[in-house]
């Protein structure tokens, strides 16, 4: 039986305004964070930095908001933020195509494999999928934080592609264990700029909210 998988659209008319209004708060708390905290101002950063897409890269995931559609266990997550033209440039980029994968909170991946969706049954696919920006570049999707699994430290992988842009690959990572022994072990994507740190916040039942902007290169 084929998964129903959740549009963009018609996610955010399901849930009502409760969803709209829950990542635009969560985009001015992070602004409001970065008074305090220059690691969150992204216009210092500059382009954002590509990143390995590690073996587990799958093309033409499905369109939806909610990339844990298949409701694994794990601790809520939802992310905000938008995709940016320029090097700490301000021009929002409409329609970018944001594909989103990661591990499960045990660090297994869904599928354990690369190539196109098609090469796999339902079953087999979850905790990944496609997004979109809207007119003003912001995009937001919501999972469950990832596990962490040998040799890598906590991260989420993103592949971006905006017409008139350069494609970018790269991964974000947990903020607040930044530096700790498990990053120092990674050899994977090291020197990551500040920007690609996330500041989650505790939102209590909701879980747990963060803010990632992206900014691409012009082509």
């Amino acid at each position: 039986m084929k998964k129903k998988h959740i549009s963009r659209k018609n996610f955010l008319k399901q849930a009502g305004l409760g969803f709209v209004l829950t990542p635009l708060a969560a985009i001015n708390m992070a602004t409001s964070s970065k008074e305090d905290n220059d690691i969150q101002d992204t216009s210092k950063c500059g382009y954002t930095n590509s990143a390995a897409a590690g073996p587990f890269y799958v093309k033409n995931s499905p369109e939806s908001v909610n990339i844990n559609f298949t409701n694994l266990p794990g601790t809520p997550m939802k992310i905000t933020g938008k995709v940016l033209g320029g090097k700490g440039g301000s021009k929002p980029i409409k329609d970018a195509k944001i594909e989103v994968w990661h591990c499960d909170h045990k660090g297994k991946y869904h599928p354990q494999g690369s190539g196109d969706i098609s090469n796999y049954d339902d079953a087999e696919i979850a905790l990944r999928g496609t997004v979109f920006t809207d007119e003003n570049g912001a995009y937001a999707f919501h999972s469950i934080k990832p596990g962490v699994y040998y040799g890598r430290r906590r991260h989420i992988h993103y592949k971006i592609t905006a017409k008139g842009y350069k494609p970018l690959i790269t991964q974000s990572y947990w903020l607040d264990e930044k530096g700790n022994q498990r990053e120092r072990n990674d050899r994977t994507d090291r020197n990551t700029e500040d920007c690609r740190y996330i500041d989650f916040r505790d939102l209590g039942k909701d879980g747990w909210v963060g803010a990632f902007d992206i900014h691409l290169e012009k082509v």
